[in-house]
């Protein structure tokens, strides 16, 4: 019995088996609906940078030609920042969700307006989207286990693995041929309508190659656990099922669960809200301070705008600025402080994506998708770069005390946040 003629049998064997061929189909299914869900999601979030920009240059021209001082152009001259999907974003969303993707920020205190920029739905939150990491990392393993649980078992229990044994040339070649079989179809299941996804999106052939090597791993890990239980000799199936459903449980419900409960618990730390919450203190006690404990705080850190005209007791646009500058740096040190506390808990959960193949996956889905808490931060870190250069446009006329004219306003060049953060153009 030859080579060919085996593989020839073994896949007539898996075409007759419904069951199997079934629960693969049903893999290829949820697997393309996640990824046309996540698409759409992708499609959706372009279509709305693309407007935001549109909106944002025509509201900004237009409030530049009701201007009658600089401070006021300031003031109501919004800014786009976005942070553009990668080609990968539509398989595993990750914290686009829970953070800012969409920002219009102006000279004001930025701190404020990072952390108060909020529009994440709560039930989506707890719910969580139905993308392709969810598919790999929870239903992937629940396929692969009905898949090769009974592989053994079956013929044992119906009386044909002596025979099947004792006729063929190699055992070893017998169970490993229907084993690859298997195998592959589940991983077309899976891969099939991602590869398409990702030839939609343009990806590059590198990064094709990274989330099937991925997804390959995954399989293999659970395919090989499955089989370890699933060749136990005195083990019915029914017994192989409830060991191979119960570490799937445990792997990817339980120690996710039991990783966060002790993360949340053990890494303590303040909340975006309260770097808010201080700087919008700090903005709201500086009307009440004399002006000069605000100049002499901003001149601390602007040194070069130390020479500027002293104020007098009536309003001026710099003192304004100057305190909702002071008013960031006054929310710095608890910023930072939240960051360290974002990071020591995604240190702990990189951790724990040890002992769960489930957060591994969606962890290396997210990073090769750029969504997850890097990739956050990173915006993070453009958009306040972004700002620094929004609010240091007007300090020359501002702090030199520039008579006003639209001419010199015009004058005032910011440059797009795609040109800032150094992003493709839309």
């Amino acid at each position: 019995m030859n080579l060919n003629f085996r593989i020839q049998q073994e896949f007539f064997f898996l075409l007759k088996s419904k069951a199997v061929l079934g629960v693969m189909t049903l893999l290829l299914i949820m697997s393309g609906v996640s990824v046309v869900l996540g698409l759409n999601y992708v499609a959706a979030e372009r279509q709305e940078i693309v407007e935001l920009i549109q909106l944002d240059t025509e509201e900004r021209a237009h409030k530049r030609t009701l201007a009658y001082d600089y401070g006021g152009a300031a003031y109501d001259a919004f800014h786009a920042a976005w942070n553009p999907p990668s080609d990968l974003t539509f398989a595993a969303i990750g914290q686009r969700d829970l953070n800012p993707t969409l920002m219009r920020i102006r000279a004001l205190a930025i701190e404020g307006q990072i952390y108060e920029t909020d529009s994440i739905n709560p039930e989506l939150a707890l719910a969580g989207r139905f993308d392709f990491a969810f598919v790999a990392a929870y239903l992937l393993p629940l396929v692969i286990v009905f898949v090769f649980y009974d592989l053994l078992a079956a013929e044992r229990e119906s009386g044909r693995l002596n025979l099947l044994t004792v006729t063929a040339q190699n055992a070893r070649s017998l169970w490993s041929i229907r084993i690859l079989l298997r195998f592959i179809g589940v991983l077309i299941a899976v891969l099939l309508p991602l590869w398409i996804g990702m030839s939609v999106e343009g990806a590059s052939v590198g990064l094709m190659l990274s989330a099937t090597l991925a997804i390959t791993l995954e399989a293999v890990f659970w395919t090989a656990l499955v089989l370890v239980i699933a060749t136990r000799p005195n083990f019915r199936s029914e017994t192989i099922a409830a060991i191979s459903v119960g570490t799937w449980i445990v792997l990817t419900l339980a120690i996710p669960i039991a990783g966060k409960v002790y993360i949340e618990s053990s890494v303590t730390g303040i909340k975006g809200s309260e770097v808010a919450l201080v700087q919008r203190e700090s903005v709201n006690d500086a009307w009440d301070l004399p002006k000069s404990v605000t100049m002499d705080a901003f001149y601390a850190s602007h040194p070069e705008w130390a020479n500027s005209a002293p104020l007098h007791e009536e309003w001026h646009w710099k003192w304004y600025y100057a305190f909702h500058q002071v008013g960031d740096e006054m929310a710095a040190g608890l910023a930072q402080e939240y960051r360290a506390t974002m990071l020591a808990r995604d240190e702990l959960t990189a951790r724990f994506s040890l002992l769960s193949p489930a957060v591994a996956i969606q962890r290396r889905l997210e990073a090769l998708a750029q969504t997850n808490l890097s990739a956050s931060l990173a915006f993070e870190d453009q958009v306040r770069d972004y700002h620094e250069e929004i609010r240091r446009a007007y300090y020359p006329v501002l702090f030199e005390e520039v008579p006003f004219s639209k001419e010199r306003l015009a004058q005032i060049a910011i440059p797009d946040f795609s040109e800032s953060a150094g992003l493709d153009s839309e």
